[in-house]
């Protein structure tokens, strides 16, 4: 820690000597009102000299800009949505700050001839200035963010997993369409920006490694009632899932209470996986299928509240309880064939897993300034409890022989977070950040299995038990710098993590200590930015989701099975990039991810066996991933929208230290096209496709999925009507796994995977006027998402 001072001390040192402005430069600032004096946000004003733009922004918020140019006479040219456009003449430099004041319209203004940026590139990210006035909702707002990627079910930038979605600084655990729903029901007047950071810097958690989504909200002042409620449902032949979900925020003087409920009840969910092998010998035959009945029952529930003690401190906390209920059943038919002697055999199971996960927050923010500065305390504590019962049955036809076994499994897991950060902005445009925390986390996994005997007694199986008693202690310290120097941008930074783990049944204990770097640096090759050069690298850790540890058994049918592994080590994974951005959204970025000890899932034999095989998880030794990406916004017509990104990948595979690369080529589209029809009416077309991909030893085959969404507004923007239907043609999941005995070759339909058609139906509403809407902080987020099941 003494040496990362000492650097951040010297890059202090050395940009406070050149972030001097050049000579003949100058900065142009100062707000903009109405008549009766009041400061409008997201106001244009931009620069002109001969006709030509040198310069351009939107106002804050509180009505302020700044400006950069050089000295001399320019014209200026102010103008908002309502209100009449000025132009003025001044020379710069001014020796005081300008105030502009604009005359409401009585007319609508007609098309913008000069335009303001209202995406701007630091550094380490995009940030999108929503204008309250679009009339746009979250997902049609991210929709036009650079990089983002938006399908029926995720939300990534440029494709990659394990994208974080932040509102006002918490992270949104709702995944697929609950989380879709959740955000369509956001309007631009709540929105106030959106900030993509496609690698995440060195104040998140070294396992952000999909980027991170953060959404700001405005900062209403007045008392008053907001939120919404919807209901929404996804139907097909073979699913029937209903989405219900409702928020209330209200301020109350000095208090803010924000309340949040959603579920999600699954009472019919059929499924079929039909399987075929392919031996090394030609006399052996295999073929089964497999019909699943899944049924789930969902909900959430989230109440926090803030105090504000005065304007440089508020107390907050927060309570959120989850519960989940899911009954499985499942039947199979399968035909072996052994030199020439043919095995039928069937198979019924049951499976019910529950688990309720309770977790608390309490967070002490002090503002240091108006700049932004501010000190932060979070703790944060979660419990989560896991019961699963499972009968398995199986019959043997033509020896008549039949076996009947269960499971009973329960588990534990806690985790305990202490975080302290202090974030302070410096003069000539730099900030300081600075944080350390702590990080405990308890497993306790226990497992029963029984057979029933010949004489009908129930006798305990050791080799299917297991007992798990995992513990981790993460210690965390990060610092980063950032400045800003005339057309140059950086953060620096460095999170080190040192963690201690503790498998006690295994007997495997760990100690390591890792140091995550993170840099970037943006180059501006004008004064308006309008074509940027960006590099980023940052290197990041994978720690295995408490389900890929977990040795329980899942049978899938009679001849496979699922099971964890308990000796699985954290992937590091070491990303860089170089993006061109032209126009503020168009981008073209190439770079690498190289993984250490990758994850993946992999086909093994049973080695009692040889005809049973079964799906665990195991470290690859190296995988590298090497990229272009292409994200290409065109608005033909103020009526359409389309967003297009592309992906291709070099994929190089190494499962051991002594095994030889495997090369693969990868692609990824992604497309969206809106249009705006009369009525407040947008239809949205989407395309997503992906080329075979690779993990281990298998492959998943090809899938290209075409949706069609509308929704319409009424009311005054208070309903939210949205119906779609995804996957139109029905696309479903083909899988191939590769062993040395044999090839096993699957299909698998799913109601969830299939065409599937949804409804839902949003109300909005606010009494009173609009509140300021403030959220507790919670420190341990990216360490829940580890409880999450698979």
């Amino acid at each position: 820690m003494k040496s990362t001072s000492f650097l951040l001390f010297f890059f202090a040192a050395s940009f406070s000597g050149i972030a001097q402005k050049p000579a003949g430069m100058t900065v142009y600032s100062g707000h903009i009102t109405d008549e009766p004096g009041k400061r409008i946000e997201y106001a244009t004003i931009v620069l002109l000299k001969d006709d030509i733009q040198k310069a351009g922004v939107t106002t804050n918020d509180e009505g302020d800009f700044k400006l950069e140019v050089e000295n001399g006479t320019y014209t200026v040219v102010t103008q908002c949505l309502g209100y009449d456009p000025v132009r003025k003449t001044i020379r710069l430099p001014l020796s005081h700050p300008d105030t502009i004041s604009l005359k409401q319209s009585s007319y609508a203004l007609k098309e913008v001839v000069v335009q303001a940026k209202n995406i701007e590139r630091k550094a380490d990210r995009f940030i999108l200035s929503v204008s309250p006035s679009s009339g746009k909702d979250g997902t049609e707002l991210l929709s036009q963010a650079p990089g983002v990627w938006l399908t029926d079910e995720n939300i990534s930038i440029n494709g990659a997993q394990g994208t974080k979605v932040f509102v006002d600084n918490r992270e949104i655990k709702l995944t697929g369409e609950e989380l879709l729903s959740y955000l369509r029901s956001m309007k631009s007047e709540e929105i106030k920006r959106i900030e993509v950071i496609p690698i995440a810097g060195a104040e998140y958690e070294a396992s952000s490694r999909g980027g991170i989504i953060s959404i700001t909200l405005r900062q209403r002042q007045y008392n008053g009632v907001q939120g919404n409620i919807m209901m929404g449902t996804a139907l097909s032949s073979s699913l029937n899932r209903y989405l219900p979900s409702a928020t209330l925020n209200a301020r109350m003087g000095k208090w803010t209470v924000n309340a949040a409920a959603s579920g999600s009840f699954t009472p019919k969910n059929n499924s079929e996986m039909t399987s075929s092998r392919e031996y090394t010998n030609d006399s052996d035959r295999f073929s089964s299928l497999s019909e699943f009945d899944t049924r789930s029952n969902y909900g959430t529930g989230r109440i926090s509240s803030i105090f504000e003690i005065d304007t440089l401190n508020s107390i907050g906390a927060e309570i959120e309880y989850i519960g989940q209920v899911s009954k499985s059943s499942s039947y199979s038919e399968t035909e072996l064939t052994k030199q020439g002697f043919l095995l039928n055999s069937t198979g019924d199971y049951y499976q019910k897993d529950d688990y309720n996960t309770l977790s608390a927050t309490a967070n002490y923010l002090h503002k240091l300034d108006n700049k932004g500065s501010v000190l932060k305390l979070i703790t944060d504590y979660a419990n989560k409890k896991s019961t699963g019962k499972n009968n398995y049955y199986t019959m043997q036809k033509e020896w008549n022989k039949d076996s009947t076994y269960r499971s009973n499994s329960d588990a534990t897991y806690q985790i305990v977070t202490s975080d302290i950060s202090l974030k302070k902005y410096l003069k000539k445009g730099m900030s300081l950040n600075t944080g350390l925390k702590y990080t405990y986390t308890f497993m306790d996994d226990n497992a029963c299995y029984e057979g029933l005997s010949e004489n009908q007694q129930w006798n305990v199986n050791p080799g299917y038990g297991y007992a798990l008693e995992y513990k981790e202690n993460i210690f965390g310290a990060y610092a980063s710098f950032s400045a800003d120097v005339n057309r140059w941008s950086f953060i620096a930074g460095v999170r080190g993590e040192y963690t201690r783990t503790s498998n006690k049944s295994d007997h495997i204990d760990r100690d390591y200590f890792d140091l995550f770097p993170n840099l970037n640096i943006t180059y501006a090759f004008n004064n308006l930015k309008t074509w940027m050069l960006v590099g980023q690298y940052a290197r990041n850790i994978e720690r295995p989701a408490f389900y890929t540890l977990n040795p329980n058994r899942l049978q899938t049918s009679d001849y496979s099975y699922n099971i964890g592994n308990p000796y699985l080590k954290p992937t590091y994974i070491n990303r860089f990039s170089a993006t061109i951005v032209y126009n503020y959204r168009y981008t073209l970025t190439i770079g690498g991810s190289l993984h250490h000890d990758l994850i993946r899932e992999f086909c093994k034999q049973d080695a009692t066996d040889p005809d049973i095989s079964y799906i665990t998880y195991e470290n690859h030794n190296i995988e590298n991933h090497w990229f272009v990406a292409a994200n290409i916004p065109l608005q033909p017509t103020p009526w359409l929208d389309l967003t297009a990104n592309f992906v291709g990948v070099k994929q190089d595979i190494r499962m051991t230290e002594e095994a030889a690369f495997a090369h693969h080529y990868l692609a990824f589209a992604n497309v969206n096209t809106s249009f705006r029809l009369p009525e407040d009416i947008t239809l949205e077309v989407q395309y997503n496709g992906t080329s075979r991909l690779y993990s281990g030893n298998s492959e998943i085959a090809s899938r290209h999925i075409f949706s069609l969404s509308a929704r319409k507004k009424f009311a005054g923007n208070r309903f939210l009507l949205t119906a779609s239907v995804n996957n139109i043609f029905n696309r479903y999941n083909n899988f191939v796994s590769h062993i040395d005995a044999y090839t096993t070759r699957s299909h698998y339909e799913s109601g969830s995977l299939g065409r599937t058609f949804k409804v839902s139906l949003t109300w909005n509403f606010n009494s009173g006027k609009k509140i300021k809407k403030k959220t507790v902080e919670r420190s341990s987020d990216s360490e829940r998402n580890r409880l999450n099941e698979k």
